[in-house]
């Protein structure tokens, strides 16, 4: 029984998929700790077992709180960055409840619990304010904790944030295929078909793999079972705390957390990150009140052990510096008095930009469109990226037909905000603002939607979830 229901959850894409990297970790022996770092184990009353703290820095006044993200090894990812830290800080690290040294459970793992763990643990440690930083799961559980006790906090730090987006999304991120390899870079100029050749049948497996998923959407979803299950929690979850912390996070709704969230944070980000979309940094920099988006090059999910030196920088810069926001959507203003149509026709690969009146993209595979203003957006049998997009129409904002489309970061408003027909639209960070319907579907459709929201006068719906069919209903 508990094999198929496991076979279930990894076919669902929902399970530990995300994080698997970090299973190869849970059958060795944990690194040793420096000698001169104070260890403990303390009685939490949240998961109600043993947690495992270390402490260093101890002369320092100003408190950093290190949060790790999915893995065994749990707070040594952070082996690295804390002797840098305590120079100048009082650092405390844990393990959270089932990881690292801590005591295991089989109670539901999740961001709104750790957060509530976190609300306990700091003050036993600080009286003061602190700075929150935390990985992956880690940046959620913080994201969660910032957004419900901001008065705990100075300061966030989010590194490589992961279980933002809706979960489908999340999991078709890491089932992609990259359009182009690093190490094939530096024989492009000899071997230009290789490299032509690589992103054709990537892209090929990646239509694959999404249709796969498309279809393990319309079933019933494993998760709600391992989440609200007693039996399932006390059997499936025995020894499998990545599986049990992974469900918990892909399943975690921030919306209204980041709609409400007020504390000046910062975002690191490995631009080659395969676990966490980097689109997910570019969606939290724009939605946060007072964010600001860092990028290291060449570093990947875990960017203080793929380029630790750099991540120190980053880090410094953001303990010491205040957030700088840039709101890209304000900056997309018309300069121009008469802005002429964009029209796309059975072009492939083009990025466009600027300030339009009406956009037509027909027959074209693998279209950019970055920082664009228009009155309206018409897409029909195209494959179409979008980022940092404002439109504002006295019809249809954007038309959507036959069609994948990804938006991140945009503002739709129409009498209708989008009109989709027989297409697949993953919007995230998308304000619909509209005088009739938000979303209609005029026929068969699949709609992704992270971290979004719909205004209808002076009503506002936050938007996470799937829609599926030929009405837009949201689940």
């Amino acid at each position: 029984m508990k094999s198929i229901l496991y076979l279930w959850i990894l076919l669902a894409g929902a399970c530990a998929t995300p994080f698997s990297f970090a299973q190869q970790y849970e059958n060795e022996s944990l690194e040793a700790l420096p000698s001169h770092w104070s260890q403990m184990r303390i009685k939490e009353p949240v998961f109600e077992g043993l947690v495992h703290v270390v402490e260093a820095g101890l002369s320092h006044k100003d408190t950093i709180i290190l949060v790790h993200g999915l893995g065994y090894s749990g707070l040594r990812d952070w082996i690295d960055v804390i002797p840098h830290l305590e120079k100048n800080y009082h650092v405390v690290a844990l393990d959270l409840p089932g990881f690292g040294e801590s005591d295991s459970t089989s109670l539901q793992l999740a961001p709104q619990k750790y957060a509530e763990l976190l609300q306990w643990l700091i003050p036993q440690f600080s009286k003061d304010k602190v700075t929150l930083v935390g990985h992956s799961m880690g940046g959620a559980i913080s994201l969660r904790f910032a957004s419900e006790f901001p008065d705990m906090l100075d300061k966030l730090i989010m590194v490589d944030t992961a279980g933002i987006l809706n979960r489908t999304v999340f999991v078709r991120h890491l089932t992609e295929l990259p359009d182009r390899y690093e190490w094939l870079a530096q024989y492009q100029q000899q071997f230009k078909f290789v490299d032509s050749t690589v992103n054709k049948v990537n892209r090929f497996l990646n239509r694959i793999s999404g249709a796969v998923l498309t279809q393990l959407d319309k079933l019933p979803d494993p998760t709600l079972v391992l989440m609200h299950n007693e039996f399932a929690q006390k059997y499936i979850y025995k020894d499998r705390p990545t599986l049990n912390a992974a469900i918990g996070l892909i399943n975690e709704n921030f919306s209204d957390a980041i709609h409400h969230f007020r504390i000046p944070t910062h975002i690191i980000w490995g631009k080659l990150d395969r676990v966490a979309p980097p689109r997910t940094g570019e969606l939290l920099a724009s939605q946060l009140f007072n964010a600001e988006l860092h990028v290291i090059e060449g570093a990947g999910h875990v960017p203080m052990k793929d380029r630790l030196e750099e991540f120190l920088v980053q880090l410094d810069s953001a303990l010491q510096q205040e957030p700088v926001q840039t709101n890209k959507l304000s900056l997309l203003a018309s300069s121009v008095d008469s802005p002429t149509d964009l029209i796309c026709t059975n072009t492939n690969n083009q990025t466009f930009s600027g300030n339009y009146k009406h956009i037509v993209i027909r027959g074209c595979q693998y279209i950019t469109l970055n920082n664009i203003t228009a009155d309206s957006i018409h897409i029909e049998k195209s494959d179409v990226t979008m980022t940092n997009v404002n439109v504002v129409s006295d019809n249809v904002a954007m038309t959507v037909n036959q069609s994948f489309v990804s938006i991140t970061n945009a503002f739709l408003e129409g009498n209708n905000s989008l009109n989709v027909n027989t297409s697949t639209v993953d919007a995230a960070g998308v304000t619909f603002v509209a005088s009739n319907e938000a979303i209609e579907v005029i026929a068969d459709s699949l709609i992704y939607l992270s971290v979004s929201k719909s205004i209808q006068g002076n009503n506002m719906l936050f938007l996470h979830g799937i829609s599926q069919g030929n009405k837009f209903v949201l689940r």
